[in-house]
């Protein structure tokens, strides 16, 4: 088990870095080989598939309806409204 919250942190963690890295935060991605680093912005910026994932979650989170968690957590009144109408939707819909 602590194997496992290990490796789900120590996956997270690697993710930020190398999303340190896509973002060209160089102060903080002193840990990478200049050449390594070269070799990843080359593979970011011509591989096709990558940059179609890329471009397909950038219009996701940019979405209206892109999800319903979308960062920070929501205040009570927002999610008592959402319970409120997802209740009244379903007593509506099944009465």
């Amino acid at each position: 088990m602590i194997r496992k919250i290990f490796d789900h942190q120590m996956a997270r963690r690697l993710q930020q870095m190398l999303d340190d890295v896509h973002e060209h935060r160089d102060h903080l991605t002193i840990w990478l080989h200049p050449e390594i680093k070269k070799e990843l912005y080359v593979h970011w910026e011509t591989d096709e598939g990558f940059k179609h994932h890329c471009l397909t979650n950038r219009a996701n989170r940019a979405s209206a309806r892109s999800s319903k968690y979308i960062g920070g957590s929501a205040t009570f009144m927002k999610t008592k409204t959402r319970l409120v109408s997802n209740l009244f939707y379903f007593v509506v819909k099944f009465a």
